[in-house]
């Protein structure tokens, strides 16, 4: 009897096929690719690291405004008195100014050097702009990478729950096969009683990956934002050939692209231009100032609004301002240090990832090969075992052993495979490698 072979076959079958929970088409079910798409494209997080980098444009925008006059149109009424007056003999008394006084005008101020404090406003700006695309970058990954282990958890789990049907339907023939026996005076209840041991025991088994199962669609839905009426259908395979790795290229590559150090690098760089600003801000400037507009107050009629223009050069020079420019290039000076630290330790941190990853997908592999061996030794011995079942020479109890260590085995082969990529998502994601 060649069942537990063919049961095998079907079982390697499924590594390249569709699971759903609703008989659908492989059009209708989704492949990694396409879930990691959705997540990206609908997670909440990443909508918030979307409004980030908006903001950094704006605030991009709005250094760049120091480039342009600021120009401001005003107006003012004054209402003086006493009003002081002159006399002057033969001539009469005269008033110096009128009692209402109305002023409007268009004032305009443009900024001609600042020593570069505009400039690195502008490219601090900018910096945080790289910064706000490095940290949605950084979600962007963190959520990819989760979605593509839940996607795999799911798959494994129904080849689980797969297997453990296979036991449990085994279990149940068996007990078939035992109450014939009984009712022919052949076997024992104990010999059923212990079948339906197993099978119990095996539904408890099938309990737990149905939870697990479930509680791995729920955060499916979670991440990709799939409706709830809508069936978790996936389609994906989870064991290719081994992939060639060489640990030093993978943490060249994760030193590289990795996100997170490209974020901690910019956040250096940003530190740096705040310390160059803050070194600028005890130097002059130099503003041109333009007004035009109407007043009255003019001889010889006072009340009579009058057109006039005034166009003036500032200077501002700095003299003490409470030592804040020192203390704001101390301040500076340790974002600096602090950045250059933050930065060596996400390097270790990458380093130690690359390494165990690289050391998880090796042993990983090791364990697909030896799982392997052990399923085909197991379908041999119970090959071997059912002949001998047949004959008599072996009793049930033998017989459900081996099937047991089968289901134990392929269940192991399972395991090694689910290991082997997640260690593979693993290795990707310390090297930075995009999956969307």
């Amino acid at each position: 009897m060649r069942k537990s072979l063919f049961c095998f076959t079907a079982l390697c079958i499924m590594f390249s096929s569709g699971v759903c929970r609703a008989q659908l088409s492989t059009t209708d079910s989704l492949t990694v690719e396409r879930a990691v798409q959705m997540t990206v494209a609908n997670h909440p997080l990443i909508r918030q690291a979307g409004y980030g980098v908006t903001a950094a444009q704006a605030r991009i925008a709005g250094s760049r405004s120091m480039y342009c006059p600021d120009i401001s149109l005003a107006g003012m009424y004054t209402l003086l008195e006493p009003i002081p007056s002159i006399d002057i003999p033969d001539l009469g008394s005269f008033q110096m100014y009128p009692a209402n006084n109305y002023d409007f005008h268009l004032e305009a101020r443009q900024m001609l050097y600042d020593f570069g404090r505009t400039s690195a406003g502008v490219e601090l700006a900018e910096s945080g702009l790289r910064t706000a695309g490095d940290h949605m970058e950084v979600v962007k990954s963190g959520l990819a990478y989760q979605t593509t282990a839940v996607f795999n958890a799911i798959l494994i789990l129904h080849r689980t729950i797969a297997v453990i049907d296979e036991q449990i339907e085994t279990l149940e023939q068996h007990v078939g096969i035992i109450n014939k026996m009984i009712q022919a005076g052949t076997a024992t209840d104990f010999d059923s009683l212990t079948t339906e041991v197993r099978i119990a025991a095996a539904l408890n088994e099938r309990v737990e990956a149905v939870l697990a199962l479930e509680n791995q669609e729920i955060a499916f839905r979670q991440l990709t934002g799939l409706g709830k009426d809508q069936p978790v259908c996936l389609r994906g395979s989870l064991y290719d050939e081994p992939r060639a790795i060489d640990p030093d290229s993978a943490l060249a590559e994760a030193k590289r692209q990795r996100p997170e150090l490209i974020m901690s690098r910019e956040s250096e760089n940003s530190a740096e231009i705040r310390a160059r600003l803050a070194s600028l801000g005890n130097r002059p400037s130099v503003a041109l100032g333009l007004t035009s507009g109407f007043k009255n107050g003019y001889f010889p009629d006072l009340n009579k609004p009058e057109a006039n223009i005034a166009v003036g050069v500032q200077l501002v020079i700095p003299i003490f301002n409470g030592f804040q420019t020192r203390h704001q290039r101390v301040e500076a000076d340790a974002d600096i240090r602090a950045g250059k630290a933050q930065t060596a330790s996400i390097e270790r941190q990458v380093t130690g990832e690359v390494e165990q990853a690289v050391a998880g997908v090796k042993a990983s592999v090791r364990r697909i090969e030896n799982s392997r061996v052990q399923v085909r030794r197991a379908e041999a011995a119970l090959s071997r075992a059912e002949a001998k079942y047949e004959a008599g020479v072996v009793t049930n109890m033998d017989l459900l052993d081996l099937q047991a260590a089968l289901s134990q085995a392929k269940l192991t082969h399972l395991k090694s495979v689910y290991d082997y990529i997640i260690s593979l998502n693993a290795l990707d994601k310390a090297t930075g490698r995009k999956i969307w």
